[in-house]
């Protein structure tokens, strides 16, 4: 599971596309992202803006305050899960995955989406008993 957050900008995600130059014989030269709301079932598009690549992994920048996505931005003002896609294509602009530039799909995977008030993750509350030594 990622996590981005609610209406910010120039956030960072981390994901493993590198490894769909094995799995399709094609040539790609960028990206197209789909994400699809799980509750609404709005499908959001846009050409992700690469930030770092290697052979382990591949970052994206993505904001969520603005509605531009050919510049790698969605505008996103409520949290929701999303499941995403990643497809190759050889388009900076085409934002339809049934496009002919569009080769093949590389991930897929699942999304929050939060606000600032919720949390990435809760510290555990964790309660040890003390040791006890016995005599005799």
């Amino acid at each position: 599971m990622l996590y981005l957050l609610t209406n910010t900008s120039a956030q960072l995600l981390f994901l493993q596309i590198q490894e769909g130059e094995l799995l399709l014989s094609n040539f790609y030269t960028d990206y197209l992202l789909e994400l699809t709301n799980e509750q609404t079932l709005e499908k959001l598009y846009c050409i992700p803006q690469i930030a770092v690549t290697n052979d382990r992994y591949t970052s994206i920048v993505i904001s969520t305050d603005a509605n531009d996505p050919l510049n790698s931005s969605l505008l996103i003002e409520y949290p929701a899960r999303y499941s995403f896609k990643v497809y190759g294509q050889n388009s900076s602009t085409n934002l339809d995955p049934s496009n002919a530039a569009v080769v093949g799909l590389i991930e897929k995977g699942y999304l929050m989406l939060q606000d600032f008030s919720t949390p990435y993750f809760t510290d555990p509350n964790l309660s040890v008993n003390s040791d006890i030594t016995y005599n005799g």
